[in-house]
């Protein structure tokens, strides 16, 4: 490693008043040595704004380090269902509706109000289903959540816009093999969820219902967690 060349203390352009050590030292900032440089702060008003600027700015890092540390741990001590449903669910659920983009809730045929991710399968007990997107369709707020997911209507939804296969295909589903994820295998899925979510941002269309369900298998793969449709 190549050192820094030494040079003589004295302060170029500081206060005329300041006394610098002169010696041949590695200079530190403004021509000087660190212990002048601190010295410096110490003694001029110039000094002291840019002693309290910087005292600011290492304050800031500080706090944006512990946010960062704190939130670390707060994922760390996360069971994996807890994580699952705060860092994953929301991504793989963004997915779905990015999927379905321009079209209505499956279960009403509505276009008004706020859109969700509803799940046809109930994960309640089960979290098989839960990151499947076959089982993931873009719902309304007012029909996934105060109407407890109208499952009726979910499921003429699904037959009216996709057809009786795959209704029978979806409905199918839950007997696949329950899953056994761990946090790691999450922090994979959730990496691979994002890039793929970004990616369509970008790839606003409206699909056709063959277009949807390709796409969805091809997710699946991607990201990695069930078997491919048969």
């Amino acid at each position: 490693m190549i050192k820094a060349k030494q040079k003589i203390c004295k302060g170029t352009g500081l206060a005329k008043d300041f006394k610098c050590c002169g010696e041949l030292v590695y200079s530190y900032r403004y021509g000087l040595c660190k212990k002048d440089y601190q010295n410096w702060l110490i003694s001029t008003d110039e000094g002291n704004k840019k002693l309290r600027m910087s005292m600011i700015q290492a304050h800031k890092n500080i706090e944006k380090i512990k946010k960062v540390e704190f939130k670390q741990r707060k994922k760390e001590l996360m069971s994996v269902d807890e994580y699952r449903s705060k860092y994953v669910q929301p991504i793989i659920n963004e997915i779905a509706r990015l999927i379905d983009y321009g079209q209505p809730c499956i279960a009403t045929g509505s276009y008004n109000g706020k859109m969700n991710g509803g799940h046809f399968q109930s994960t309640g007990s089960n979290r098989t289903l839960t990151l499947n997107l076959h089982n993931i369709h873009q719902q309304s707020y007012a029909s996934n959540c105060p109407n407890g997911g109208d499952n009726l209507k979910y499921r003429e939804g699904l037959k009216r816009v996709y057809g009786q296969k795959y209704l029978d295909y979806i409905e199918s589903l839950k007997s696949i093999k329950p899953l056994h994820l761990s946090k790691e295998d999450l922090y994979d899925i959730e990496k691979r969820a994002r890039k793929i979510r970004n990616e369509l941002k970008k790839n606003l269309i409206v699909r056709t219902p063959e277009e949807r369900i390709k796409l969805r298998e091809e997710i699946n793969n991607e990201i990695g967690i069930y078997e491919k449709m048969q």
